[in-house]
């Protein structure tokens, strides 16, 4: 696990609140949180010039006038005053917290990380773990090099990129927006491509040579499709039916034809796309397609999208293929005889008799240590998705008659580098879910292609 020396995980000290109004009366009636706003940015001329300022005129006077600080008061004198630019400093600053099913949750506010600038090619994250933020570090960083993060997700096109940092008032400079690089020309450009020796990546050498960033036609292709269909990045109904979903994401994938036909799948809006697919297969109680299509995005999309092995999006994705073992490893023999599998015949067969040869209990097992690894110590019974890790792993180490895979498993928990742990994570973490994500694009193209 990389974790540079210059930059190691910081705790600080929180400052979540559920929307910007609340954030504003807080900076209102605590004085201790106002003062800390006055030295940051809140790009006063800038928002006064936009069709936002009205907006942010009234946001001041319903906090003023909540506080009992200006009562009376026109929104134009509670801007004039210089008093409520901590409206405008929030907005400038505040960091928004989102749920992938809730939308956003929060905000988090602090005046020192607000003062890290942005680049599309950053160098550190801030990851959220329950209310505290933590700054990680992406890629080494040097000593009085500046820590740089994302604003905004750094792996969608640039219009839309461009598009959400807006409010920010300011042009991103980053070699991504200024050469319009895709996915894959950054990746090929990354100084940690060889961190992911220790990731579900069938060969790290592919990772910098992928044809979208050797070849300057298909790179092009890769940068012009992704613009055309970024629409479809944000298209989601959460009221469809399963069956209406499933029709309107078949649309969706043959609409992504020219992406899919090239092998883009790391460029928006073919990741999301397969998310909602990976979903709709959990919801369908096809937990044989679903572990498929997630092996194949952990394989075939994020490590481009997300090079560092311990970036929370890939954990992420490393939980729900865990997760789906487990369904998979209680359910296969059952599975066997479902009227799905005897309908669709042989890749369902084939999914079937990969699934009964794969020891998916040590499979499991290995990717919640993973995930365990990837989390600094201190934060993995606080972070969601490390402490569910840890609650499966406990109940898996419950497990009795399994010694002789326990053995191999912890020879290569303490000592990862060694030749015949390295040969054993290849064969049963690497060779596995590699296997399954071949299934997985079959899977796909047999279930939405046609």
């Amino acid at each position: 696990m990389l974790c540079p020396t210059a930059m190691p995980p910081v705790n600080l000290q929180t400052g979540l609140q559920s929307t910007p109004k609340s954030a504003n009366y807080c900076a209102l009636v605590k004085p201790g949180i106002g003062a800390a706003l006055e030295n940051l940015e809140g790009n006063v001329e800038s928002w006064r010039r936009s069709d936002k300022w009205a907006d942010m005129e009234m946001m001041a006077m319903g906090a003023t006038a909540f506080t009992g600080q200006g009562t009376g008061k026109s929104p134009q004198n509670c801007m004039a005053t210089g008093q409520y630019t901590d409206t405008l400093q929030i907005q400038t600053n505040a960091f928004h917290r989102y749920d992938a099913d809730l939308g956003q949750v929060g905000i988090f506010l602090e005046p020192k990380l607000a003062m890290a600038n942005h680049s599309c090619i950053p160098n550190a994250m801030v990851q959220f773990v329950g209310r505290k933020a933590i700054l990680r570090a992406e890629k080494p960083i040097k000593v009085d090099e500046e820590i740089e993060i994302s604003y905004t997700d750094y792996t969608f096109p640039r219009p839309k990129r461009k598009h959400a940092l807006a409010p920010y008032f300011f042009d991103c400079q980053c070699p991504r927006c200024e050469k319009d690089l895709n996915v894959y020309q950054v990746c090929a450009g990354s100084p940690i491509i060889n961190t992911n020796r220790h990731s579900l990546v069938a060969d790290v050498g592919k990772l910098g040579k992928h044809p979208a960033a050797t070849d300057p036609t298909k790179a092009s292709t890769a940068t012009s499709f992704s613009e055309q269909l970024s629409d479809l990045i944000d298209e989601k109904d959460p009221t469809l039916s399963p069956e209406d979903r499933r029709r309107v994401l078949r649309a969706r994938y043959h609409q992504c034809k020219g992406l899919t036909a090239e092998n883009f799948w790391a460029v928006s809006p073919l990741p999301q796309l397969l998310t909602e697919v990976s979903i709709l297969y959990i919801e369908e109680s096809n937990f044989i397609y679903a572990l498929t299509t997630a092996c194949f995005v952990a394989t075939s999309s994020e490590p481009y999208r997300h090079v560092l092995p311990y970036h929370p999006i890939r954990i992420k994705g490393l939980l729900l293929v865990a997760k789906l073992l487990a369904n998979t490893a209680a359910d296969t023999a059952s599975l066997g005889n479902s009227q799905a599998v005897a309908s669709k015949g042989d890749i369902n067969q084939r999914a079937l008799q990969t699934l009964q040869d794969i020891d998916q209990v040590s499979l499991c097992q290995m990717l919640l240590i993973m995930i365990i690894a990837s989390v600094p110590r201190d934060y993995v019974r606080e972070w969601e998705v490390s402490a569910t890790a840890q609650q499966m792993l406990d109940e898996i180490n419950e497990l009795p008659g399994r010694d002789q895979e326990l053995s191999l498993i912890n020879a290569w928990k303490e000592n990862p580098e060694g030749e015949q742990a390295r040969a054993f994570f290849e064969y049963a973490v690497v060779k596995q879910v590699d296997s399954l994500a071949n299934l997985g694009l079959e899977i796909l193209e047999m279930d939405f292609g046609y």
